[in-house]
């Protein structure tokens, strides 16, 4: 289903009539509706039929209310008290049914309301961790988490409003009007000639509601993604005492926020100032038709007073009747955006006929590989051949942007080649499930995730059913056991938003100890020393020699501590591969390897001496 916005239309639509323009935004919207109601609606008939029975019986007894009325004044001004008491106990009667059944009808339908958001945003989250990679690195976890939050509540509330508008007013207007039908048919006939001239400019006011709303929930994505941005960065803020330019760029997003939140304010208050007016017309008429049938004997003043009675307790119904178009079209704008990236369907994934990948040595291979990000006229690799030894250490250097990274990005199809091909023993990676890639392969980047809970859980995030034992010793291996124990509770210390409670080099290592825990039989290490000390980086280092043995490691690293003992070290420049061979050979060659060395871009833990066997002039 398509999904483009309406800002996104063609040149040929723009040159359509504007009566077929809005047509096809009514066509679209329609199915928009339709396929919500398919999807989240429909499933939930029970619960809808429950919410139904309980508005058909508040309905029924909000129209008693005016019989009540009517019969009331007959006999009083007839001078009969003797139904007083009846009268009395029917109103209370009435008056404690309406009471059981409105909060029993606004439970009944809050449960589907709240259900239903719930679900969405399970499915919706779902539906994102399963999207490529690259689909979510072009969105900011800002707007992400305002499709989740925003989105999603605008949809909530647009269905509550729904249910209440189409199911209690419907039902309790059409009540009423019964009522009134009852009570005197002529006088009914007034107020159902004046109602319906307010269907056009609530239709006209209702789509400026659409486009205001699709705006709004715009804007709050960037307000939420800006927020998570500046909550980020506050150390840098501190540092570089930019609390006003910080302030300042939240106070323009809050403005505009608030902006188009009042223009949507003021549009929706023009429904309702257009239907109290309405309203205030049909009185008059009713009174000025009552008068008269009242003088002619046609009517009585208690059917006078049942009729207004009932055409009060109307108003508020058919006002939120007339204003639920402007929800609905907010709703609709939210649902659109919810769709779209549903509708988004992953690339990265299993080939017909996947198979499971089955590991020998553990060999990796790089055929040819091109791969670009989206334009052929920048490429990020270009014929990258590389052949990687079961149980070999290689190592990728060179300047910022060569390319590193992106090749690491690739063995685990984080981003598919573009050209050429990648192999694991023989297997060409496209070919085989995602699962069993990716669980063949541990990744351990400069930029550590760590989740905001116990130290214990973040390193089984290497392995979900890791016993306490498997988890300590991994923690040993990864030289993070000591410090752990330092900890107030220990495994059980809950660490914070991403690990902020500890130390660049303490997140580190229980970043590696979660690689260790998993086990897995290929490696690859993006600058995963970056952030250690002198001496962390010296125990990481021995836990990485034991733990590399017979591994297939590739890692990504600017310290030449950290790749001079690599079985094959590679050189990248602009994507390409220029250089390849051991540490003295490379050294011994001179070449772009040792231009790297001398540019002290590799250098030792010591700054000032300079690395073993190379010439400094």
């Amino acid at each position: 289903m398509t999904t483009a916005s309406k800002n996104d239309e063609s040149p040929e639509a723009s040159r359509r009539p504007a009566k077929s323009r809005t047509l096809a935004l009514d066509a679209h919207s329609r199915k928009l509706l339709s396929r919500f109601i398919a999807d989240w609606i429909r499933p939930r008939w029970r619960e809808l039929l429950i919410a139904l029975a309980l508005t058909g019986g508040l309905a029924l007894a909000t129209g008693a209310y005016p019989m009540v009325i009517k019969f009331s004044f007959d006999n009083l001004l007839e001078g009969d008290v003797s139904w007083l008491p009846w009268v009395l106990a029917a109103i209370v009667s009435i008056t404690l049914a309406r009471s059981a059944l409105l909060y029993l009808q606004t439970v009944a339908t809050q449960r589907i309301g709240l259900r239903l958001a719930t679900d969405m945003q399970s499915v919706t989250f779902r539906h994102l961790m399963n999207a490529d990679y690259a689909r979510l690195t072009r969105d900011t976890p800002g707007r992400m988490m305002s499709k989740l939050t925003n989105d999603i509540q605008f949809i909530q509330q647009a269905t509550l409003a729904s249910m209440n508008s189409i199911m209690r007013d419907s039902l309790s207007v059409i009540a009423l009007v019964g009522s009134m039908f009852y009570l005197d048919w002529m006088i009914s006939l007034v107020v159902l000639v004046v109602y319906p001239f307010a269907v056009v400019p609530i239709a006209t006011i209702a789509r400026r509601v659409r486009r205001n709303s699709t705006r709004t929930q715009a804007e709050l994505g960037g307000m939420t993604s800006l927020l998570a941005e500046k909550l980020g960065a506050t150390r840098l803020i501190k540092t570089f005492r930019l609390e006003e330019y910080a302030a300042g760029r939240m106070n323009r997003s809050f403005e505009e926020v608030y902006r188009l939140k009042l223009k949507g304010v003021s549009v929706k208050a023009r429904l309702e100032s257009l239907l109290e007016a309405l309203g205030g017309a049909a009185v008059a008429g009713v009174i000025w038709v009552a008068y008269w049938r009242i003088s002619s004997g046609a009517s009585t003043v208690g059917d006078f007073m049942g009729l207004t009675a009932a055409l009060l307790m109307a108003a508020q119904p058919l006002k939120a009747v007339g204003g639920l178009m402007a929800r609905i079209q907010e709703g609709l704008a939210a649902i659109e955006s919810i769709y779209g990236v549903l509708d988004e369907k992953p690339t990265n994934k299993d080939l017909p006929g996947a198979k499971p990948l089955v590991i020998g040595k553990g060999a990796v291979s790089f055929d040819h590989v091109d791969f670009h990000y989206g334009d052929e006229s920048i490429p990020a690799i270009t014929n990258f051949t590389l052949e990687v030894q079961g149980g070999h250490t290689v190592a990728l250097v060179g300047r910022s942007g060569a390319g590193k990274s992106t090749i690491v990005n690739l063995v685990p199809r984080l981003f598919d080649v573009t050209g050429g091909a990648i192999r694991i023993d023989g297997q060409d990676i496209r070919e085989v499930t995602l699962a069993s890639l990716r669980s063949s392969i541990a990744l351990v980047s400069q930029d550590v995730t760590l989740f905001d809970d116990t130290i214990r859980t973040n390193i089984a995030l290497g392995k979900l059913d890791a016993t306490d034992d498997e988890i300590v010793a991994a923690a040993k291996a990864a030289a993070a056991h000591e410090f752990i124990l330092g900890q107030p509770q220990g495994y059980a210390t809950v660490i914070g938003d991403r690990g902020v409670r500890l130390s660049g080099g303490q997140r580190q290592r229980l970043a590696l100890a979660a690689a260790i825990l998993k086990n897995a039989p290929i490696l690859l290490l993006d600058e995963a020393t970056s952030a250690l000390d002198t001496q962390s980086e010296r125990l990481v280092q021995e836990a990485l020699a034991t733990f590399t043995q017979g591994r297939t490691t590739i890692v990504i690293a600017h310290r030449l501590s950290t790749v001079q003992n690599a079985d094959l070290i590679c050189v990248m420049e602009a994507g390409t591969l220029v250089e390849a061979g051991t540490h003295a050979e490379l050294i011994a060659r001179g070449g772009a390897y040792t231009r790297l060395v001398r540019a002290q871009l590799l250098s030792d833990a010591d700054a000032d001496a300079p690395p073993a066997g190379v010439p400094l002039n």
